[in-house]
C-alpha cells in the first residue's frame, strides 16, 4: 500500500510540475486532458460530499504537487507553502481531486495569510475534467497584512480559457485547483498560509455596506476596569458560561502570525509561545492568531496566562477583530506584564468595548469574533525582551468573578 501510495505521489508531481510550467514554453496536448467517466454527466454536489471544503487540511484529502521554487506542505492543520522566487513565471502548487459540480456555489472562500516583505497577490485557477482552465479573467485577491483573513474568488461569468486556445470550462465538472503568487508579475519570496479552501454561495460574499455606529447592545453589562484589570460589573447577577479554549499551546503553533517577522519571532517553547520582542512599540508592532468564531456576549473576558523574563514590564494590549473585520480599538485594554519568573494570569475585560475608532467609527460584532491581536508598547517606549504564553482562555464575568 505504502508503494502504491508513493508510485501515486510521484504521478501527480510530475502532472503538476508539467501543469505550471511558464505561459511562454507550456505545450498542452490530449495527453494533459482527463477525459469525463462514460456516462458522467457532472461532479457530485460538494456541500453534500464534503460539506463544502475542498480541503480543510484536517484529514488527507489527496496529495499537493508545486515545484522547485513553490514547495507546499501540511503542518499541522494548515497548509504552509514555501516561496522562492516565483511568480514571472506562472509557477503555482495545486490539488486534483474527485469532480464536483459548482454551478449552485461558483464562489470560493479561502482564508489565509502571508509572511514576506511584501504584499503578495494570490490567483486561484479552476480546471474541469477535460483539462480547460479559467485562466481568462483569472479571479484574484490582494492578501492583507497581519493575521488569517477571509478571501472570496467568484467565477461567476469567469469559466472561460484563453490560453492555450478559447474553451469553455464546464463548472459541473470541476476537479483541479491551482494558486499562483503574482502571476507574470514581479517574483515574490515568502511563505502562504492557507487555514482551510470552502466552496460557497455568492450569497456566501459578505455586502460592502456601512454598519450602525458603534452602541452598547442590550447584552452586555456597564463595567469599570481597575488598572490591574479587575472588573466591577453593574449586574448583580452575572450568568456563567463554560470558559472557551483559545489556545492552550500543547500543539504547534502556525495558527499563530507575526506582523513583524524582523522584530517579532515567535517560536514554541515546551507547552509555551515565546515571544521575543526587539525595539518594538513606537510603531505598534503587532502580532496574534486567528480561532473559529466565538461569541464574546457570553464570555466577554480573555484570561492569559504570561511571563515576562525580561528586564523591564511591558505594556501588553489586546484587540479583537469581528467576523467583518472591524478590531475594538476605541477603548484599548492594556495590561501591565511585570517581570516574574513565574507564569502570572492577567484579565482583559471587553464588556462595553466593543467598538472600532480607526479607520472608521463601527460597532464590533462581538457574538462573531474570529481573531486576537496583540501588540506591546504600543506607541509608548521602545521594548526589548521576551514574553512567554502559556494559556488563554475566554471566560465569562462569573468565572472572572469567583477567578476560575
Amino acid at each position: 500500500m505504502k508503494f502504491i501510495k508513493k508510485i501515486i505521489f510521484v504521478v501527480t508531481i510530475l502532472l503538476g510540475l508539467n501543469a505550471c510550467k511558464s505561459f511562454e514554453t507550456q505545450v498542452l496536448d490530449d495527453n494533459d486532458k482527463v477525459a469525463v467517466d462514460e456516462g458522467q454527466q457532472e461532479g457530485s454536489d460538494p456541500f453534500t460530499t464534503n460539506h463544502g471544503y475542498i480541503d480543510d487540511f484536517k484529514s488527507f484529502r489527496g496529495y499537493w504537487w508545486g515545484g522547485a521554487k513553490v514547495t507546499p506542505m501540511v503542518v499541522g492543520d494548515t497548509q504552509v507553502t514555501v516561496l522562492s522566487d516565483a511568480g514571472n513565471k506562472y509557477e503555482c502548487w495545486g490539488l486534483e481531486f474527485p469532480a464536483i459540480n459548482m454551478t449552485v456555489a461558483p464562489v470560493l472562500k479561502i482564508r489565509a495569510r502571508f509572511e514576506g516583505n511584501s504584499v503578495p497577490t494570490l490567483g486561484v485557477s479552476l480546471k474541469d475534467v477535460n483539462g480547460y482552465d479559467t485562466n481568462m479573467d483569472r479571479p484574484s485577491a490582494r492578501l492583507k497584512k497581519g493575521g488569517y483573513n477571509d478571501y472570496y474568488f467568484n467565477y461567476t461569468g469567469k469559466w472561460k480559457q484563453s490560453w492555450p486556445d478559447m474553451k469553455t470550462v464546464d463548472p459541473k465538472t470541476i476537479k483541479d485547483i491551482l494558486f499562483f503568487v503574482n502571476p507574470g508579475k514581479a517574483n515574490w519570496s515568502g511563505k502562504i498560509y492557507i487555514d482551510y479552501i470552502k466552496v460557497v454561495t455568492v450569497d456566501s460574499i459578505p455586502a460592502k455596506k456601512a454598519r450602525p455606529e458603534a452602541a452598547t447592545t442590550p447584552t452586555e453589562q456597564s463595567v469599570e476596569t481597575t488598572p490591574g484589570g479587575v472588573s466591577n460589573t453593574t449586574e448583580n447577577t452575572p450568568r456563567s458560561f463554560p470558559a472557551i479554549n483559545i489556545d492552550d499551546f500543547s500543539g504547534e503553533i502556525y495558527s499563530w502570525w507575526s506582523g513583524s517577522i524582523a522584530r517579532i519571532i515567535l517560536t514554541k517553547d515546551g507547552n509555551s509561545l515565546k515571544a521575543d520582542f526587539d525595539n518594538v512599540g513606537p510603531g505598534s508592532e503587532n502580532f496574534g492568531r486567528g480561532f473559529k468564531s466565538i461569541d464574546f456576549i457570553k464570555t466577554p473576558i480573555v484570561k492569559v496566562r504570561v511571563k515576562n523574563t525580561s528586564t523591564s514590564p511591558a505594556d501588553l494590549r489586546l484587540d479583537l477583530k469581528d467576523i467583518d473585520g472591524n478590531v475594538t480599538n476605541a477603548k484599548p485594554v492594556v495590561n501591565k506584564i511585570e517581570t516574574s519568573p513565574d507564569f502570572v494570569d492577567y484579565y482583559y475585560d471587553f464588556t462595553g468595548k466593543f467598538e472600532q475608532s480607526l479607520p472608521s467609527k463601527k460597532a464590533v460584532n462581538s457574538s462573531q469574533i474570529l481573531e486576537m491581536i496583540f501588540m506591546v508598547n504600543a506607541g509608548e517606549k521602545a521594548f526589548s525582551g521576551s514574553l512567554y504564553f502559556n494559556d488563554i482562555k475566554a471566560i465569562s464575568v462569573e468565572d472572572f468573578n469567583n477567578k476560575k
